[in-house]
């Protein structure tokens, strides 16, 4: 065992001069028989009573070097010490030596005085260092006790802690005095990083937020390696990283001592202290610092385990309450849901029984919005809804279109839930004020967007439906046999369809979609959906008539306008365009439209003009009423069944029946205006009439055959259908002249 200077409490003392001469062998015998208590001092005593003329020293080893106890500090050097505890050199017969003690008497003392007392030195050597081992041990055993009080009381201290905060600043704080150290910190382990979780004594606040990766400074050494870590220079030691050598200057540290914290052989943390002197961590104090980092692991586990179950503890109350809140909140919301479920069922008056429900249940003011913000119910019914509006719609614009809670300017709370139906938005259902809890408040809200949300699809599925029947009779009408246009038209009768009066056929081809899903990368569904918009478009026209019945197939649209007269009809196409452009800028829609029919069973000849007009609307460009034709249909009709008649009807049936009626000659005035290559003078000469009598007949036929004889198509369209009729009269008298009698 190793002992410095002060641990046998002697200093050393030049030799005196005592007179008297030589000491008595029966003084150094006494002090050998004495219990040595403290024998180096009563040695140097001794050795110094020699005699004036014998100069003597006591030495002790220390590591590898010698010290002076007493006597003359020259009468010896290290390397003459050195051989002497080799057997050799010019000390060995003048010394005494034994383990660690050196008696050496001067070389000007003869060798026989030397010999003579060479035994009596020697047993004094051996009783000094039996007794610097015994005083060593004393110290050793009260240094022991007094650490295993201090232990308890750490130990203690460190375990009754529970909360680990508290658990590591105890033992940052106990580990700092028993290790006699200035700083003491402890790392804790987070994935591949250590960080300070706990620091005592530090200047900088860095310190304390220190985070170290394995092999940085030395808590990251040890990290690295596992291994207890000393360093006796922090700012000279090769053998750590540099990384934190500016907060070393920065706290003064001068070593340092780092030791693991292990649990079931994984590392946790590392314990280090610093101190701000140069000294060196002895054995000793590696042993305290490894029996507290075995107190601290200890104290750790038992901080998190009871952190671990206090979160339980407190996340299990928690739960309890959450639990009974949400318990709470499902009774009253069943009760809320039971009661508007029974409203949906009731079928009647659903906005406005659902917002008195609400209301009266949790005692609030309730609004329900359609999609355009106007007002479908409230409660109570004399309720001011302008700043509900304002606050709900006037900050953005539009209705909201997510659950909402908003603070309104009077403090009250403001709850708002959009009903959406299959993708679309409806309106919104908005609460306002009410006594009960927040969350209810909003289950409420969602609850009555619902219901308002299953009627609109219950109105939508319904309208699907109808909307299905109705196609179906439109094309049974168009194209369906003689029995299936029957019981179509008593369907009309069923729905509420009237189909009385005039009526005429809208045929459109949508020209482009194609088009536009290749250019705006569409699926089949998005051209679906952009051909129900324009239909619902088209439905949704209401000048200069709504449409009686309307469908979509593939890219065709068939619908039935009450109108009768051109004019309307051509503002009726000018509409279609208009819906048509706003469902996309870049839509193309060619038109046909047929001859005004007032019996339904003229339908299918109707819609076969309509696509005649369609064809020629195609090829010319401009006309889309099958009105306005003239002799263009009898080019796009079908060759085995030309429309002759209608065409011939068209023009001379009103001037045959005006003929009949008024014993008048129209007809044969119109067919002498064309002869007489449409000059009023030479016609008005060939009828020996009045050249204002003949225009006075040419005004009539305008106004009952709608052409306009200034115009070359009509006079070309009524020159032939006259010339057809003469024709198809020729054929029947003809065909009249030779039938033969029956027998």
């Amino acid at each position: 065992m190793d002992h410095t200077e002060s641990s046998i409490g002697v200093r050393a003392t030049p030799i005196g001069t005592v007179p008297g001469g030589a000491v008595p062998v029966e003084r150094i015998q006494a002090l050998l028989a004495t219990i040595p208590q403290n024998a180096v001092a009563a040695a140097a005593d001794v050795v110094t009573t020699f005699s004036s003329s014998i100069p003597v020293s006591v030495f002790h080893r220390h590591d590898l070097d010698w010290i002076v106890l007493a006597g003359a500090q020259d009468s010896a050097d290290q390397t003459q010490l050195a051989a002497l505890e080799c057997g050799a050199g010019p000390l060995v017969d003048r010394a005494a030596t034994v383990g660690s003690v050196a008696i050496v008497v001067d070389l000007s003392v003869p060798v026989q005085v030397v010999s003579a007392h060479r035994t009596l030195l020697a047993q004094l050597c051996v009783w000094i260092e039996l007794t610097a081992h015994a005083h060593a041990s004393t110290e050793d055993l009260a240094a022991l006790d007094d650490e295993a009080e201090v232990m308890r009381a750490v130990t203690h201290q460190i375990l009754s802690a529970q909360d680990l905060d508290q658990v590591l600043l105890n033992i940052t704080t106990q580990t700092l005095r028993m290790s006699e150290s200035d700083i003491c910190g402890v790392f804790l382990r987070e994935d591949d990083e250590l960080r300070m979780r706990s620091c005592t004594g530090h200047r900088v606040i860095d310190t304390a937020r220190l985070r170290m990766k394995k092999g940085q400074g030395v808590a990251g050494l040890v990290f690295e390696t596992g291994k207890v870590a000393k360093i006796d220079s922090y700012l000279q030691d090769s053998t750590i990283s540099t990384d934190f050598m500016s907060l070393a200057e920065q706290e003064a540290t001068r070593s340092a001592l780092a030791v693991p914290l292990i649990v079931h052989g994984d590392m946790i943390g590392v314990l280090e202290v610093w101190r701000r002197r140069y000294s060196s961590f002895t054995e000793r104090d590696v042993r305290r610092l490894v029996a507290l980092a075995d107190l601290a692991t200890i104290a750790i586990e038992n901080g998190r385990l009871y952190d671990t179950q206090r979160a339980t503890v407190v996340e299990l109350d928690r739960t309890r309450i959450s639990l009974e809140r949400q318990l709470t909140l499902l009774n009253r919301s069943a009760t809320l849901q039971h009661s508007l479920i029974e409203i949906v069922l009731a079928n009647s008056a659903v906005t406005s029984s659902v917002a008195r429900t609400v209301g009266t249940e949790l005692g609030c003011d309730v609004v329900i919005l359609s999609a355009t913000g106007e007002i479908e119910a409230t409660f109570p019914r004399t309720l001011d809804t302008t700043p509900l509006l304002d606050e709900v719609i006037g900050r953005h614009g539009v209705l909201p279109q997510r659950a909402t809670r908003i603070v309104a300017r009077d403090a009250r709370t403001i709850w708002a839930h959009p009903v959406i139906a299959a993708e679309n938005q409806y309106g919104a259902v908005c609460l306002v004020g009410g006594s009960e809890d927040a969350e209810i408040m909003e289950v409420a809200c969602g609850q009555a967007a619902m219901v308002c949300s299953l009627t609109q699809l219950q109105q939508r599925a319904a309208s699907a439906a109808r909307a299905e029947a109705l196609d179906q009779i439109l094309w049974d009408l168009m194209e369906g046999t003689a029995e299936q246009r029957s019981a179509a038209r008593s369907r009309t009768h069923q729905m509420g369809i009237r189909l009385k009066g005039f009526h005429r056929v809208v045929y459109g081809v949508l020209e482009n979609t194609d088009a536009i899903s290749a250019q705006e990368g569409w699926t089949t569904s998005s051209a679906d959906t952009l051909r129900r918009n324009v239909l619902n478009g088209l439905r949704s026209c209401t000048h200069p008539a709504p449409l009686t019945l309307t469908s979509v197939r593939g890219n065709w649209i068939v619908a039935l306008a009450p109108i009768k007269d051109r004019e309307r009809a051509r503002a009726l196409l000018d509409e279609l365009d208009k819906t048509a452009a706003q469902c996309h800028p870049e839509l193309r829609i060619t038109w046909g439209v047929s001859s005004a029919r007032s019996d339904p069973a003229d339908y299918p000849a109707a819609f076969g003009e309509a696509k005649t007009a369609h064809a020629a609307s195609r090829r010319l460009g401009t006309v889309s009423l099958y009105d306005e034709l003239g002799i263009v249909r009898l080019l796009l009709g079908s060759s085995d069944n030309p429309d002759l008649q209608g065409f011939i009807k068209e023009v001379t049936e009103p001037l045959l029946e005006y003929d009949q009626q008024s014993d008048g000659s129209l007809l044969k005035t119109l067919r002498t205006f064309f002869d007489a290559n449409c000059s009023q003078k030479d016609a008005a000469e060939r009828l020996f009439v009045h050249p204002k009598t003949l225009a006075y007949r040419l005004d009539l036929i305008r106004k009952l055959t709608n052409l306009d004889l200034s115009r070359h198509s009509d006079r070309m369209r009524a020159d032939l259908a006259l010339r057809l009729l003469q024709v198809t009269q020729a054929v029947n008298d003809l065909d009249g002249d030779s039938t033969l009698p029956t027998n």
